[in-house]
């Protein structure tokens, strides 16, 4: 059975040049909190390797293919994002050319820039044939709601190219509001981030999507969420509930949204209940796999959906053909 992963990272130094000064501001105790050795701290050099160590690493555990994204795009100074973001999707490109049938690519984009993501979206997918892009939280505070990314979303749903809504630090207030207040350094910095505050950051960003409107404006327009949708599909219920079409001014419930323009990843969280929950709240055809290399490693990520009690059908849709119809993919086992 071929495995498609769609969250899996590369490390770009034009990128993180351009963001290392905002990064230390946003999360000034990250490098110390990600230490080597840490949980989700990547071994040194994985994260920048788009080579024979990567491709060998795929073959060791059954992957067939990666799509790849950069996750620091997002804090990338306004005057060198752009130029950083060309630089990074170019290079990737020529990556995806020498490995065509095991790379594919998510762009980045210089939403620090608003007025230029549109226009490298387009390139990024007519010219350098990349699938959809990815972007990691807020920039300045900003959900892709607001209307200086209008022209960004309206070149995704005409592209038919998605968006993967990847996590992203939250803003530094909501960090010293709800994840310092007497915690070591280190403590502070992952529960604000892989331990608990961006997958919560993330999940509102989409529920903000929602209630905004967005997707009444952009009905085809498809996001894709992943660490099993950053919460989301355990409060469909609450939401629905929380927000019926008389207070929102919406066309529908806010769940028939997440169910129509989500998409679901596991991000390397393997557990059985999760993905049975899953099943039941947004659908097989809705949810497509990853593992969240390098920051997860990919073993045991093909045996965990073999081992399902789903069926072949639905491993196969999940592992391979729904990447390949939505993302317009053709791959070959390896």
């Amino acid at each position: 059975m071929k495995l498609i992963t769609l969250e899996e990272h590369y490390g770009h130094m034009a990128i993180s040049k351009a963001g290392t000064e905002e990064f230390k501001k946003m999360a000034p105790h990250f490098f110390e909190a990600f230490a080597p050795g840490m949980p989700y701290s990547p071994k040194p050099g994985t994260l920048f390797d788009l080579g024979e160590g990567r491709i060998a690493d795929m073959d060791a555990n059954n992957i067939t293919m990666q799509i790849l994204s950069n996750t620091s795009a997002q804090v990338a100074d306004a005057s060198q994002a752009v130029e950083a973001c060309r630089i990074a999707n170019d290079d990737l490109a020529k990556a995806i050319q020498t490995y065509p049938d095991r790379f594919a690519g998510f762009a980045a984009l210089p939403t620090a820039v608003p007025e230029a993501c549109a226009e490298e979206l387009r390139r990024a997918v007519k010219e350098l044939g990349f699938v959809g892009a990815q972007i990691s939280g807020r920039t300045n505070d900003k959900f892709l709601d607001d209307k200086c990314y209008e022209p960004l979303l309206e070149m995704a749903e005409k592209l038919s190219a998605p968006i993967y809504l990847h996590p992203g630090v939250p803003p530094i207030e909501v960090q010293k509001a709800c994840y310092q207040g007497g915690l070591n350094p280190i403590v502070s910095t992952r529960m604000a981030t892989c331990g608990w505050g961006w997958h919560i950051d993330a999940g509102t960003h989409m529920l903000h999507m929602v209630l905004s409107g967005t997707f009444d404006k952009f009905s085809k327009l498809q996001l894709i969420l992943g660490h099993w949708g950053e919460v989301l599909p355990f409060f469909f219920d609450r939401i629905d509930t929380a927000f019926p079409p008389e207070i929102t001014g919406l066309k529908k419930k806010p769940s028939e949204y997440l169910r129509e323009n989500m998409y679901i990843t596991p991000s390397g969280m393997f557990t059985k209940e999760l993905l049975e929950l899953c099943v039941k709240m947004v659908g097989v055809d809705r949810i497509l796999y990853s593992v969240d290399y390098p920051y997860v490693p990919n073993e045991g990520a093909a045996d965990f959906l073999l081992n399902s009690d789903l069926s072949e059908e639905c491993q196969e849709k999940i592992a391979c053909k729904n990447a390949e119809k939505l993302l317009r993919l053709s791959t070959k086992e390896i």
